[in-house]
């Protein structure tokens, strides 16, 4: 029988404080001033900057764009791209309508984040130009690696960070070798500004070209413009963006000890559960929650959440080396293994005491559920096979 209270969906987009934030819309109505950088968006520029500890950052549109952006304004020469097959389709977007080639790599099996040593083999064997590591569910790969293996090949990194806004890590000495790191203010995101992105790089030429390229590419003199986008953070989103960004750690906080509870409680059940591997060193935002099914059918699991009127997705699914669009017979072991048994679970920037303690029960029952369908199962064995 399925649980009859409201769903629990894996995502609940949250705003504090919305009256006092459509009020501040209503003004920026009245102003007339909506876009082309005004004084909302120049100032979301400084918070996050001041936020994130770097001297400058970009605002954009959306996070999407954001990589392209980088890639444009690092000027990386166009040949061959290695990144994740498991991540959002917005990454690989982003690397095609650029001109690159696409490589897949494999990612790590337990922080299911891109694998240096199969990204040294791939550059040795493709000689890419541009490397693409995505932060997954707010745990960052090991960029420091990474960062080494494509300097010695002499490849671009671009860091999709869209998961990462938050994540903390004990050193930051990896940023210095990365090209640019862009992240994502979608509805969905730690910040939220509906849709918005940011860019940053320890290239101030970078970042001078990307403020360029967002306005249409035109500069001054009007002549030296050059083809560009329009990819302008509007005065609407930055203020939602701002407020957002007041409330972060507070936000920050509840995630992370929400993170910490219902790891916990898939913890009690390793037979079926596994979770993400944290590096140390890493406090990670919660942006979500992971979870690797072993030898459980993955359809029965999401049904099982769903009777409980909890939602268990598979995320980033299929992986993108298994779209009809990608070369068929591609095989990464790692990526293949965890996608055939991966959902994402319940986690909010905000959730009730009741929610948790929901998330909690449907953990637990849903555990309990499938053991007693495997002991069944092998306690009939014995009597099939004795009336044969």
């Amino acid at each position: 029988m399925s649980d009859q209270r409201p769903f629990i969906p894996m995502v609940s987009p949250q705003v504090d404080e919305p009256d006092a934030i459509a009020a501040q819309i209503a003004d920026v109505l009245r102003s007339g001033r909506l876009s082309n950088g005004g004084p909302l968006a120049e100032g979301f520029e400084r918070a996050i900057a001041a936020f994130l500890g770097v001297q400058e950052a970009v605002a954009v549109s959306n996070g999407a764009v954001a990589i392209s952006l980088a890639i444009e304004a690092a000027a990386v020469r166009r040949g061959k791209a290695i990144l994740p097959a498991f991540t959002f389709i917005a990454t690989l977007n982003a690397a095609v309508h650029a001109g690159f080639e696409p490589v897949f790599c494999d990612i790590d099996p337990e922080t299911w984040t891109l694998d240096p040593g199969h990204l040294r083999r791939l550059l040795a064997e493709h000689g890419a130009t541009l490397v693409l590591p995505v932060n997954v569910f707010g745990v960052p790969p090991d960029l420091a690696a990474i960062a080494r293996e494509a300097r010695g090949a002499g490849a671009a990194v671009i860091y999709d960070n869209a998961h990462g806004m938050g994540t903390e890590t004990a050193s930051r000495e990896a940023e210095a070798l990365l090209t640019a790191t862009t992240y994502s203010l979608h509805a969905t995101k730690v910040l939220v500004a509906a849709e918005g992105g940011v860019v940053v790089s320890p290239d101030r030429e970078v970042s001078a070209a990307m403020r360029r390229l967002r306005n249409h590419g035109l500069a001054q003199p009007l002549s030296a413009s050059v083809p560009g986008m329009n990819a302008k953070l509007d005065e609407l989103r930055a203020a939602l963006a701002l407020s957002s960004l007041r409330r972060l750690p507070e936000a920050l906080a509840r995630r992370r000890t929400y993170l910490d509870r219902l790891r916990a409680a898939l913890s009690r059940h390793p037979q079926l559960y596994r979770t993400q591997r944290i590096p140390p060193g890493v406090n990670p935002n919660g942006q979500n929650l992971g979870v690797g099914l072993i030898d459980a059918p993955i359809d029965d699991v999401i049904a099982a959440f769903a009777r409980r009127g909890v939602e268990a997705r598979r995320y980033f699914y299929p992986p993108l080396h298994a779209l009809d669009c990608s070369p068929a017979g591609l095989v990464l072991p790692n990526t293949d293994r965890l996608c055939a048994g991966q959902v994402c679970l319940p986690l909010h920037g905000r959730m009730s005491e009741e929610t948790l303690e929901r998330v909690e029960a449907a953990i637990h029952g849903v555990a309990e559920e499938l053991e007693a369908r495997r002991l069944s199962a092998r306690s009939s064995r014995p009597a099939l096979l004795g009336a044969t």
